[in-house]
């Protein structure tokens, strides 16, 4: 909540007839990018996932919003000025946003840092408050910069598994964040976002630590019950690191903090003794 804080008086002061006055997220990502560069006064609503995502990263900061599930029913209630969306949201959308005489701001996934400082920048711009958004940016860079600086003893080989078959690979969020940790992504080749890791797989691929995220925006899955397998556990007992998956699934200035908490992680794991 601190960095919160920080974030948000540091930007300078916005005429009023600049900035919207009543916005609405649909987007549970959407919903922590405006929540990190908007005062709650300005915040009309946001979506129902946004108290336990946000509670992850600054606890609090969704407390006394309005909450909403996305459907045209919330936008005409809401009567927003300004509406944050995916772009993969209902249809009707934009009909409701222009029955209520709302613009609608679309945001894309971020699947890299440099995705980030574009979206932070796009958010900051249409809610009016520009400063704000770069000085979370200065402050994400910042950190990257230091975890360049100082290089880890060992590049040890991880791959973000929780069971199932799809990890993700080159080009995702986790891979760009798994490198900024100074660990090579061996799920990440060449013109593949996602790769094909079964337990077979990852057995013969032999990495250093698995990582596996866990329920922040929702129930365990049954892929998950996977990651549990007992061969896994027993291999891997004590070299499974869990990560956030809010960091990991929203392009966040909290993204680059999640690369220092991997990093931190990997540093405290053992040597690993050679196979006999």
């Amino acid at each position: 909540m601190a960095v919160l804080a920080v974030a948000l008086a540091a930007g300078a002061p916005v005429a009023a007839a600049a900035a919207a006055r009543r916005i609405m997220s649909l987007n549970v990502c959407t919903d922590l990018l405006l929540l990190q560069l908007a005062p709650k006064s300005r915040i009309a609503s946001v979506t129902f996932l946004a108290p336990q995502a946000a509670k992850a990263l600054f606890p609090g900061a969704a407390d006394g919003i309005a909450l909403n599930h996305g459907s045209a029913e919330d936008i005409v209630q809401v009567k927003p000025d300004l509406i944050l969306d995916s772009g993969l949201g209902s249809p009707l959308t934009p009909a409701m946003a222009r029955r209520v005489g709302a613009r609608v701001v679309e945001v894309k996934n971020a699947d890299s840092f440099a995705d980030i400082r574009q979206t932070l920048r796009q958010v900051g711009a249409a809610v009016g408050e520009p400063a704000r958004a770069e000085a979370l940016i200065r402050r994400m860079d910042a950190t990257l910069a230091d975890l360049a600086a100082h290089p880890p003893r060992r590049r040890l080989r991880v791959v973000a598994w929780s069971g199932g078959t799809a990890v993700p690979g080159k080009g995702s969020l986790t891979d760009a964040i798994i490198t900024a940790a100074g660990a090579v992504n061996i799920a990440a080749k060449p013109g593949a976002a996602e790769s094909s890791f079964g337990v077979e797989e990852l057995l013969i691929a032999h990495p250093d630590a698995l990582l596996f995220g866990g329920a922040t925006l929702g129930q365990p899955s049954l892929l998950t019950d996977e990651g549990q397998h007992r061969v896994v556990r027993r291999l891997y007992a004590g070299r499974r690191i869990a990560y956030n998956d809010v960091a990991h699934t929203c392009g966040l200035p909290q993204s680059a903090d999640a690369a220092v908490e991997l990093r931190r992680a990997l540093d405290a794991l053992p040597d690993r003794r050679p196979a006999r």
